[in-house]
């Protein structure tokens, strides 16, 4: 076996491998021994000499390697199919549900790599080209340890880009499903497009906000902005909401959404809406018991937080000017960017421009099966804030 390339970091600036983040950025590479290609596997020193960990090259990327291992030893590729046998199917707090995510990137020690499970389809979402090259070996030990029925491969082309990449979904192995998969999730069913829809098919991440909201919503008008494929709304009528808004600026969402509230036979106490939900935020969001908003990423850079914490006060300023006595809002970033302090910053805001004295009385982040590991806090992205106003 040939030696890894060195990647060589400048003096003084190894704190962060050192403190077992996954992350090596460009401005701290003094430079590359070797000659590596996008995606191989590189041995991380010290400007001393001193071997910090091994991880994938990515040369076009401002996140220059991602470290799989610290220390001076290393698995090698061994170690990728180690730690997807570590797929957690029998986690004690996911019961209930077909549709779970198996493998959560740095929170699973695979940098850059994603893959959910949606009953007998696995979806595997390669974020780096190291996982693109990787693909087909990662779905051949993901078959024989789950038993799927079918393997997606469906790349993160944002991020992708990002690294001057790019690449197509294809199937990695059985017969791609030609209907949404049916998704089951403790009483409530759901269809997803695993083939098609956004970045997985599902938010499997709101499975605990979809607990939530079943439980508040009996008697409630309820509002689902950027309800997408309708999983809060279907969670909000299963739990005997008398209305749910569904609004959503995709037509395909939407129609998908529908198909959802006909499968639960609750599609007469529903509307659905094809319009930008912050602009419903500011014109129509009145009479509402329980509004939820829970919008696509608005900070995908540290540039972006300006604007997004503007963006966000504007929807919760109108959510909670307009929500009634008592009423409820439930609100989401989905941006490590804009973190939970930021965000009840933003919260404050809004209620004191609003006139409206609210109150927080939960705080949601993702569920068991998306792990953030405790030295990448950056992976902690979801956050909700459940405000409560006074009746």
């Amino acid at each position: 076996m040939s030696t890894p390339a060195r990647i060589v970091l400048l003096p003084g600036r190894d704190a962060s491998a050192r403190r077992r983040h996954p992350w090596v950025l460009s401005g701290a590479v003094a430079r590359v021994e070797g000659e590596p290609a996008d995606g191989d596997l590189v041995r991380v020193l010290a400007s001393d000499g001193e071997v910090l960990g091994h991880g994938h090259f990515a040369p076009a990327s401002q996140l220059r390697v991602r470290l799989l291992e610290f220390g001076k030893e290393s698995r090698g590729e061994a170690l990728v199919a180690e730690r997807l046998r570590a797929a957690r199917e029998a986690h004690p707090l996911l019961a209930g549900t077909n549709a779970l995510r198996l493998v959560n990137a740095e929170g699973d020690g695979l940098p850059g790599l994603v893959v959910d499970r949606f009953d007998d389809v696995l979806v595997v979402r390669a974020g780096s080209m190291a996982w693109l090259r990787r693909s087909d070996a990662v779905g051949q030990v993901l078959r024989d340890l789950t038993n799927a029925r079918v393997g997606l491969a469906r790349p993160d082309v944002a991020a992708l880009r990002r690294e001057g990449a790019q690449a197509e979904p294809r199937t990695l192995w059985g017969e791609p499903p030609s209907e949404p998969v049916l998704v089951r999730e403790r009483g409530r069913e759901y269809f997803a497009d695993v083939a098609h829809g956004q970045k997985t098919g599902f938010y499997l991440d709101q499975r605990e906000a979809r607990d939530l909201v079943q439980a508040l919503a009996a008697g409630k008008r309820v509002l689902d902005l950027f309800s997408y494929t309708g999983g809060m709304a279907v969670a909000a009528l299963q739990g005997g909401a008398v209305h749910v808004a569904l609004v959503d600026s995709s037509a395909d969402a939407l129609a998908l959404a529908q198909r959802n509230l006909v499968h639960a036979g609750a599609r007469e106490r529903a509307e659905i809406v094809e319009a930008d939900g912050f602009e419903f935020a500011r014109k129509q969001a009145r009479g509402f018991e329980l509004a939820i908003a829970d919008p696509p990423p608005l900070a995908r850079r540290k540039a972006d937080v300006q604007r997004a914490a503007r963006a966000y006060k504007d929807m919760l300023l109108h959510l909670l000017r307009h929500a009634p006595p008592g009423g409820r809002v439930l609100a989401f970033s989905c941006s490590h960017h804009v973190g939970p302090d930021l965000f009840r910053k933003i919260a404050f805001g809004a209620a004191l421009d609003a006139g409206r004295d609210a109150r927080i009385t939960a705080e949601l982040g993702a569920p068991p099966d998306h792990p953030v590991s405790l030295y990448h806090p950056e992976g902690h992205y979801l956050t909700g804030l459940l405000l409560e106003l006074a009746p």
